[in-house]
């Protein structure tokens, strides 16, 4: 499985592996996640209020959006009662694809 970084800089990716990159963000409302964090960074909690997925979905997901190179970690602060609280932020602003029976493509921004 490519990364968000090979993807964007390969013009040689196989539909195959562009089709499975689109499937991996698609997938379960994972897109919602993206959604939730393109224009500000978000605690898990934060989202899990916006969209109303379980925690424990938004944690794997987003260990699979970061594995991906999709979300990364914005920020890292500590509450009032000394927890951390992990913000994340999506690394994509813009996912356009391009699907024909000859090919597929994404662009992304």
């Amino acid at each position: 499985m490519y990364s968000l970084t090979e993807i964007k800089n390969s013009c040689d990716i196989d539909k195959n592996e562009t089709i499975c990159f689109l499937n991996n963000i698609l997938e379960n409302d994972t897109y919602k996640i993206i959604l939730s964090v393109i224009e500000n960074s978000k605690t898990v909690y934060q989202i899990h209020k916006e969209i109303s997925l379980p925690l424990s979905s938004i944690y794997k997901r987003i260990k699979k959006l970061e594995d991906l190179g999709i979300l990364s970690i914005d920020k890292i602060t500590l509450n009032n009662k000394g927890r951390k609280l992990i913000f994340y932020k999506s690394k994509i602003k813009n996912l356009t694809f391009k699907l024909n029976e000859k090919d597929v493509s994404l662009l992304i921004t």
